[in-house]
């Protein structure tokens, strides 16, 4: 060599270049450090099993386990949790095991076999992200000893390797370039809460004192924080999901966050136009108790502080409410100023349900039954009860856990039926084929299917070339087969699915060849299963709710809002005295809409498709949630005094009513909604209201209820038909009502009507 520099420079320096280019897809290299502990543990259980025992159904099983809850499965959480999951999984694994092995006697015992234990395994992802996590790997512990031949007498070999395999995993897990620990989904909502605590008491102290306190920038940063707290922000991982107490209270208290953010905005809105520069310090002082217990809920789920208590904002409430019930008596008041009260309250309201589920995240005592409101239910329940209320609520043709179980079930035992009918020699691949490619909407699984095909059939060019060249040579598969895992297992979530399946085919190629003689058309074999299982798949998706997310999430949403109407004129029938509303299905629809929401953004988007259902999803959930507060603050109303105000009250609320149904019906038709309900009630003379404060509280109560409603709506028809990109048109022109009728809105809070 001539010249400066050393012969490793230029290898250093391609080196360099390549992990820059893998950076750049995989900043964190996570898929290639999950690739490596999947590779570590799958080829030492089956090296071990394969050359050091002699034993080659030992080997597959242990190598196979691996694949199923390494690749397949996305185990997710902190480190124990992770190995809790192994732990189950392996008790679960070796049912699965056992029980494929015994219903392989026949076709059709393991079709049938194959049909339930499909549905019943998916199924179980009802049980949040964790679970949901590792379904499909699950499955394949069936999948795999289901088909011939039928040998029970090496159950036992089939279930060393199984435990072999998720204990190497489970080890690897823990020692080799552990993954990262997700981050816990409280800090998120204790994040939220203290940026609400800040707006709260910048806003309360303005409303004592006057002037400007710089609340404007806090109310961006609290719509933000709130913002955040929706699940389409967080990630899977950290999505508490689960029927546990932790994971419902800590889904409850971002709704309560959420709500808190969004009536302060509104209190800061109408307070302004109620006429004063300064508020009545008992409003004040419940504005305080109310940014205590978010900064308290905060210290708690960070775990700087004790759970959060009720007393302080249960006594300003009370002050509140006295305050209230004399300002009839003291002078008339302005409708904004009314509004204001009542948005109040809804604060304080949020925050007690805050206040409730933070002590049920952090594992505080449960309170008592009698003080829980009935939408806390959970805080007081078994874990036994949890769990079927779960698992209940998701017996429902609407569900799309319930979908995707039976689809999953049906593609997988046709498939099984394909496979022995046909006599396919590897028929596994098949099933696993079908497991890996169906999608839950017909769309998807062609085009997943397009590049699934296209990159098999690479890698059996490949595939088959290697065994022609290379022929019965074992060692040379065994040094070279774990660098291609490697790479196989990175190829799919950097590259996508045609690298995976291309990479997957040249590894089963040099694995099974190492277990009996094969030859060049055990490629061939590969991509004719690929296809099979692929096109299986497709017509199960096409056949069984073939619209996948986005149909049902049509569907959801119009149930929702039309449950939503139900509810408003229930709840509106209680708090006028025409007797105590009934249960409606408001509540389980909004649960089963967000389920569907999730499905719905993890399938691909259609071109045009700009509706904003995150805001038709938080229209829901707000009706839902403060049809709640109402029903347990007034739960035994009494007719009031004023018999006009309460008919004009139940007429608005049907009106009201009718705009959701009208809602429900656009999004139906994938139009924008025209109705516009305003909210007209008579004066009542102020010595009549002072004698009945009480039902005149709840009257304004009603009244502020179904102004908010009437303002959502209108937030529907903005959601239905969000403005066009900039500089751009929209993709497709949407039904339009007449530019007259468009223009309209509710009136303002405090406006004559």
């Amino acid at each position: 060599m001539t010249g400066s520099g050393t012969a490793t420079a230029p290898a250093a320096g391609g080196a360099a270049r390549a992990l820059t280019w893998l950076r750049a897809r995989d900043p964190s290299l996570a898929a290639v450090r999950r690739a490596g502990r999947v590779t570590v543990a799958a080829y030492v259980g089956f090296a071990t099993c394969r050359y050091l025992v002699d034993d080659p159904t030992t080997a597959l099983y242990a190598l196979f386990a691996v694949v199923a809850l390494g690749a397949l499965a996305e185990v997710t959480g902190p480190p124990a949790d992770r190995t809790r999951t192994y732990l189950g999984s392996l008790v679960i694994a070796g049912l699965l095991v056992t029980l494929g092995t015994l219903l392989a006697v026949h076709t059709w015992t393991a079709v049938l076999g194959m049909l339930v234990v499909g549905f019943l395994v998916a199924y179980a992802g009802v049980g949040g992200p964790r679970m949901a996590g590792v379904v499909n790997g699950l499955q394949l512990f069936y999948v795999l000893p289901c088909f011939p031949p039928y040998a029970p007498d090496t159950l036992d070999q089939r279930l060393l390797g199984v435990g072999l395999g998720i204990t190497l995993l489970a080890v690897a897990d823990r020692v080799l370039w552990p993954a990262p620990e997700p981050a816990d989904p409280g800090v998120r909502v204790a994040d939220a809460a203290g940026r609400v605590a800040a707006y709260a008491r910048v806003l309360a102290r303005e409303q004592r004192d006057g002037g400007d306190g710089g609340s404007s920038a806090l109310r961006a940063a609290a719509a933000d924080a709130a913002a955040s707290l929706r699940l389409s922000t967080v990630p899977i991982a950290e999505r508490p999901l689960g029927p546990g107490v932790r994971d419902r209270s800590l889904i409850r208290a971002a709704a309560a966050i959420r709500v808190i953010s969004d009536r302060l905005g509104v209190l800061a809105d109408v307070w302004p136009a109620s006429g004063g520069s300064r508020t009545h310090p008992a409003t004040a002082r419940l504005m305080d108790a109310v940014a205590d217990v978010l900064t308290e809920g905060r210290e708690a789920l960070l775990g700087t502080g004790p759970p959060p208590s009720t007393d302080r904002l249960d006594l300003a409430l009370g002050s509140h409410r006295e305050w209230r019930r004399q300002e009839f008596l003291d002078r008339a008041t302005e409708p904004a100023a009314l509004r204001a009260g009542v948005t109040t309250v809804a604060v304080a309201e949020a925050a007690r349900s805050l206040v409730l589920t933070v002590r049920g995240a952090v594992g505080a005592p449960a309170p008592d039954p009698a003080h829980v409101p009935e939408d806390l239910w959970f805080l007081t329940a078994s874990t036994g009860r949890l769990w079927w209320r779960r698992l209940r609520a998701h017996l429902t043709p609407r569900s799309v856990y319930l979908q995707n179980a039976v689809r999953l079930a049906l593609g997988l035992a046709v498939a099984r039926t394909v496979a022995g009918v046909l006599e396919l020699s590897h028929g596994f691949w098949v099933l696993l084929a079908t497991l890996s490619l169906m999608r839950t909407c017909a769309v998807a699984g062609r085009s997943v299917l397009v590049r699934a095909v296209a990159g098999t059939a690479g890698g059996a060019v490949v595939a088959g070339g290697v065994l022609f060249l290379v022929g019965a040579d074992a060692p040379v598969y065994a040094w070279v087969l774990p660098g291609l895992m490697v790479v196989a297992f990175a190829a799919g979530s950097l590259f996508g699915v045609a690298a995976g399946q291309a990479g997957f085919t040249v590894v089963v190629a040099l694995l099974f060849a190492q277990v009996a003689p094969v030859n060049w058309r055990l490629a061939e074999v590969r991509l004719e299963d690929v296809l099979v299982g692929g096109l299986v798949g497709i017509l199960i998706g096409a056949a069984v709710w073939p619209r996948g997310g986005r149909g049902e999430l049509l569907r959801a949403a119009g149930k929702s809002l039309r449950a939503g109407a139900e509810e408003i004129v229930a709840v509106v029938g209680q708090l006028t005295g025409a007797g105590s509303a009934h249960q409606t299905s408001l509540g389980r629809r909004a649960a089963l809409l967000d389920h569907t929401y999730a499905q719905y953004r993890s399938e691909p988007t259609r071109p045009g498709s700009r509706v904003d259902w995150l805001a038709v999803l938080g229209v829901v959930h707000r009706v839902d949630d403060y049809s709640r507060t109402l029903r347990s603050r007034y739960p035994a109303a009494a007719p009031p005094p004023w018999p006009r105000l309460a008919a004009q009250l139940r007429t608005a609320a049907a009106d009201v009513a009718a705009g959701y149904r009208e809602a429900a019906a656009a999004v139906a038709a994938d139009r924008v909604p025209t109705a516009r309900p305003a909210v007209r009630v008579d004066r009542v003379p102020r010595d009549e209201l002072a004698a009945a404060p009480d039902d005149a509280l709840r009257m304004l109560d009603t009244w502020g209820w179904l102004l908010t409603l009437a303002d959502d709506l209108a937030g529907i028809g903005r959601a239905l038909d969000p403005p066009p990109p900039a500089g751009g048109l929209p993709p497709r022109a949407r039904h339009r009502p007449p530019a007259g009728r468009r223009a309209g809105r509710p009136p303002a809070a405090g406006s004559p009507s």
